[in-house]
């Protein structure tokens, strides 16, 4: 389901500006819009979130996220 920023927050319980910096930050994909989202964008913040709070910095999520995203795509891949 795609949604717009408004409803991504209200339906991850995180502030707007919150997943603003998540996107500056390259936490939700490196070209991701700040303007559309789907399904998928609740489980990276729910996964940031869980970072977060065990003490994980964006600074390094940063690092660790893209490379979590490129491993579930090459699970997913089929040949």
């Amino acid at each position: 389901m795609k949604m717009n920023l408004t409803e991504l927050s209200a339906v991850a319980h995180v502030d707007a500006n919150r997943v603003e910096e998540y996107v500056n930050n390259g936490l939700l994909g490196e070209e991701h819009s700040t303007t559309e989202f789907d399904d998928s964008d609740l489980y990276w913040i729910d996964m940031i979130q869980c970072f977060q709070d065990n003490g994980t910095s964006l600074a390094d999520l940063s690092g660790l996220l893209p490379r979590c995203r490129r491993g579930q795509t090459k699970l997913t891949q089929t040949n």
